[in-house]
């Protein structure tokens, strides 16, 4: 059998991962937030004890505990499959933004009529269609979130994302296939949806400002505080600020065990919608050495029989008790 092809497929997909710039894994974003984080933790030793130890603050950045752990051996795992076996998977059966912005833009023409083109500069239009876009992933981001952890089925498959008890970047892909091809669909419909507004109201195909294929928006919240959220430091943004954005503490009190953070702060990079919908919880300045994961008793949940099977099998008995009727659901999360 010849195995060329398969090993230079996974090979490029992992070169991809790992070296493009708009990847959400590249070492550069990586490198980004390593930095910030060193400063962060240097400007943090000075200010309480006026000195910082250069090789103190580097080994509790780089945990040999985190490393070696059972939680970050299973989220490499995760890794491998997520870069290198599911995408040809996940884009298969996600719908394309693509189709849903043509299916609003034309029902949107059909209903209210064309509009004629509005005499804009392009590079204005091209400005606010990458607000425009970004606040349309950070919607559906924040619903899809919410939505999994209030559904049991669908908190069958995204409790996967919350049995970490360690928290590194590599948990951003502790996610369920599944769980996936879900948050797939959330985003091409908001996504989709925004394209074809933009594109009816302005009469023309736009376009955003991106970075190896991703919103320039996001990929500035990625090399700076993004892998931050999945990670030991706690960074806090507090005041009106940590109303409006969300900081590596906020999100670490997402996953946090403690049954006062559960259901709170569901957003990506932004904390307005928690804000709103009255689901944000604001960091302290100190740090309140907080515990992750879930209790799951009787099952591994670093094993690729608790990873991948188990959820499938317990989103199965939920469905199964909610077409039993009212009186039969079960808990959709730890929150509850």
């Amino acid at each position: 059998m010849d195995l060329t092809a398969p090993v230079c497929y996974a090979l490029e997909r992992l070169r991809l991962e790992l070296f493009s710039v708009g990847s959400i894994f590249s070492l550069w974003s990586l490198a980004s937030g390593f930095c910030i984080a060193f400063l962060a933790l240097a400007l943090r030793h000075r200010r309480r004890r006026g000195r910082f130890g250069a090789r103190a603050l580097l080994r509790a950045i780089v945990s040999r505990r985190l490393v070696a752990c059972r939680s970050t051996l299973a989220d490499a795992e995760l890794f491998l499959i997520s870069v290198v076996v599911m995408p040809p998977i996940v884009g298969a059966l996600v719908v394309s933004s693509n189709a849903v912005a043509t299916g609003v833009r034309g029902g949107l023409t059909t209903t209210f009529g064309a509009v004629a083109p509005i005499a804009c500069c392009a590079l204005y239009i091209k400005a606010i269609a990458t607000l425009a876009l970004f606040l349309a992933y950070e919607i559906g981001y924040w619903v899809d979130h919410w939505l999994k952890h209030r559904v049991p089925a669908l908190w069958a498959f995204h409790k996967l994302h919350h049995t970490a008890d360690a928290l590194t970047p590599l948990v951003n892909f502790r996610n369920h296939p599944i769980d996936n091809i879900v948050f797939g669909w959330m985003l091409a419909l908001f996504i989709g949806s925004a394209y074809g507004v933009l594109g009816w109201a302005f009469a023309r195909d736009v376009e955003s400002f991106t970075i190896g294929g991703r919103n320039l928006l996001f990929i500035v919240f990625l090399w700076t505080i993004g892998h931050l959220q999945h990670s030991q430091f706690w960074i806090p943004i507090c005041g009106p600020l940590g109303r409006i954005i969300l900081s590596p503490a906020h999100h670490q009190i997402h996953h946090s065990r403690d049954p006062a953070h559960f259901n709170r702060n569901f957003g990506s990079v932004l904390a307005l919608w928690d804000w709103m919908a009255g689901t944000l919880a604001m960091p302290s300045r100190e740090n309140p050495r907080l515990a992750y994961g879930v209790d799951e008793p009787g099952v591994d949940q670093h094993s690729l029989w608790g990873t991948l099977v188990a959820p499938v099998i317990e989103a199965g008995a939920a469905i199964a008790r909610a077409l039993r009727g009212p009186g039969r659901r079960a808990p959709a999360g730890p929150q509850e």
